[in-house]
């Protein structure tokens, strides 16, 4: 099931994963649209849209669904318990006086319950690991409050409530070298990824040299998050125009394992550590060189 953003929906994001759970469940049980409909007393249309996220089942549809499905009590109650959470933390439209587009508010959800994330991007730091000085270069043109919104998704990483995010990273040099807002914010972003690397033990940062070569990612940013039972994982692959979001297990499987092939191409964490030392350092002697004029 792959979601574009040309057709985003704004429902709540554990909704569209219960949706895609549902769907697979019946589709492996054998079940059509339409006897899951005659069990619930409706039409097949609205077996299509919990399929796809449209409208939540209720608690007691959901347990008679996953009963005709075969699933066991523990997996019923996992899913049922899950879809609850969907009633309780529903994304707004806006963010105070900031209207956000509802494919972003999908990737701030997925970042926010997201377990694990791998994330590979050759020209841009991810705004999981900018330094402010960085965010506000990019959004120059934008209100002060979609900087403060792009900061905030950093939070996941130092979160006390559950589990922190584990966040595997590979980014290219060429994200190292760009100039985005200055010597002095370049400088101040590869400190800030050079200390991730050296104090953040669910944070690991691989750099990819220049001259890697070809890689299945190029051209693209891809990201994968996997969440808790019984959420599938989620990919989303960044293009020139928009996002594609995609929940197929295969189409996941086989770009988790590209990641793991390019982050063995990737210089290992103390190396890119190193790596990013030295570069910031660099930089930020060119400021001082600078300010001596």
């Amino acid at each position: 099931m792959c979601y574009r953003d040309a057709v985003s929906q704004p429902f709540p994001t554990e909704r569209v994963q219960v949706a895609a759970v549902l769907r697979r469940m019946r589709e492996q049980a054998g079940v059509t649209r339409g006897e899951a409909a005659e069990l619930l007393g409706c039409t097949t249309s609205k077996i299509g849209d919990l399929e796809l996220g449209r409208s939540g089942a209720k608690p007691a549809e959901l347990e008679k669904l996953l009963l005709r499905y075969g699933a066991g009590p523990v997996q019923r109650e996992e899913l049922i318990q899950f879809a609850r959470s969907s009633h309780s933390r529903k994304p707004r439209g806006t963010y105070g006086s900031v209207r956000v587009p509802a494919n972003l508010r999908r990737v701030l959800a997925l970042e926010a319950q997201a377990r694990e994330t791998v994330h590979y991007s050759g020209e841009l730091i991810p705004p999981v690991l900018q330094v402010r000085g960085y965010t506000e270069a990019l959004l120059a043109e934008g209100p002060v409050k979609l900087v403060e919104l792009h900061l905030g998704r950093q939070d996941c990483l130092e979160r006390t409530d559950r589990p922190r995010l584990r966040l595997r990273c590979v980014l290219g040099e060429a994200a190292l070298r760009a100039g985005i807002g200055g010597e002095a914010v370049m400088a101040a972003q590869l400190a800030r990824l050079c200390w991730l690397n050296e104090t953040a033990p669910n944070v690991e940062i691989h750099v990819l040299p220049l001259g890697a070569g070809a890689h299945p990612f190029l051209g693209r940013t891809v990201t994968l998050h996997f969440f808790p039972r019984p959420a599938p994982a989620v990919m989303v692959t960044g293009g020139i125009e928009r996002d594609v979001f995609c929940d197929r297990a295969a189409a996941v499987r086989e770009a988790a394992a590209q990641f793991t092939a390019l982050r063995a191409r990737a210089l290992g964490v103390r190396e890119s550590t190193d790596f990013l030392r030295r570069l910031g350092q660099h930089r930020a002697s060119t400021v001082e060189d600078s300010h001596a004029r």
